[in-house]
């Protein structure tokens, strides 16, 4: 019942999704291009709940189930046409993103939605043989309590993306005024504490992120709307300027990947896959 409950107010969000309320509360700028979002594909059904996407080669990309799921990963093309099953000897007891670099994927197993978890992982996977190149462990240097309390609820974690050596985290807020929370992890396998680097207001959940190639800007999405940010001088904080582009179509979108440094690619947990186009 409650899951259906959660899907309807996704549901909602999305269809009646707008960002006045962004744009007031936390200076959102309307973008200063147009944009074009349309459907290209559904995913097989053997992917459940696609939580993740990253690039496998130039024209395929993998992606993974969420919590209850196999812990394996998918390669598809655009169509949504499944070309490879890749079982991994992990426990997936919540993944919901993937990240990359040159060598390594990443698969965040840090899902959490009671905000009580106390072994958030990230797994580096080799990308040469898919093997596991080790684990990082890791917990928010600012949560003392577990589950935080009912108006804390800021962490909740289904977004991240690498960047010169480094994770950046981006949490989903469940609590008493919605939070966007910007961590940071070392890539390297090891137990840390994530430093909190900066917030932001935001008035919907966030799901998925990732930096454009040439790093000058990076998209954070949301049910029913996608947070873009301008990075400055290399660095991605959430300073520079933002803009909140709606996305009414897109229903509980919960993956996201830049396939070129102006468009984007975008699941939801339905399986339809779309394609976002900046015209910048």
């Amino acid at each position: 019942m409650l899951t259906k409950l959660f899907t309807l107010y996704v549901y909602f969000q999305a269809l009646f999704c707008g960002c006045a309320s962004d744009r007031k509360e936390a200076g959102f700028e309307k973008p200063p291009f147009k944009y074009k979002l349309e459907r290209i594909g559904r995913l097989n059904e053997v992917i459940r709940e696609s939580s993740g996407l990253a690039t496998a080669n130039d024209s395929t990309y993998w992606t993974h189930g969420d919590s209850g799921t196999p812990a394996e990963l998918y390669r598809f093309n655009r169509g949504g046409e499944v070309l490879e099953r890749l079982p991994l000897a992990l426990q997936n007891q919540d993944w919901e993103e993937l990240a990359e670099d040159k060598e390594h994927l990443y698969i965040g197993d840090f899902g959490n939605n009671q905000n009580s978890r106390q072994n958030l992982r990230i797994y580096r996977v080799n990308r040469q043989d898919y093997s596991l190149s080790g684990t990082i462990d890791f917990a928010f240097e600012d949560q003392t309590d577990f589950p935080s309390e009912k108006d804390n609820l800021h962490y909740d974690l289904e977004a991240f993306f690498h960047h010169q050596g480094s994770l950046y985290l981006f949490t989903k807020s469940r609590g008493k005024g919605k939070q966007l929370r910007q961590y940071v992890l070392p890539a390297m396998p090891g137990t840390y504490k994530a430093k909190l680097r900066q917030q932001l207001s935001v008035n919907s959940m966030v799901t998925a992120a990732d930096l454009a190639p040439g790093g000058r800007q990076f998209a954070v999405l949301a049910y029913g709307r996608l947070y873009l940010f301008e990075a400055q001088n290399g660095e991605v904080n959430l300073s520079g300027k933002h803009y909140c582009l709606p996305l009414s179509r897109t229903g509980q979108a919960e993956a996201l990947l830049f396939t070129s440094p102006n468009q984007l690619l975008l699941t939801n947990e339905g399986g339809k896959v779309y394609q976002l186009t900046l015209f910048k």
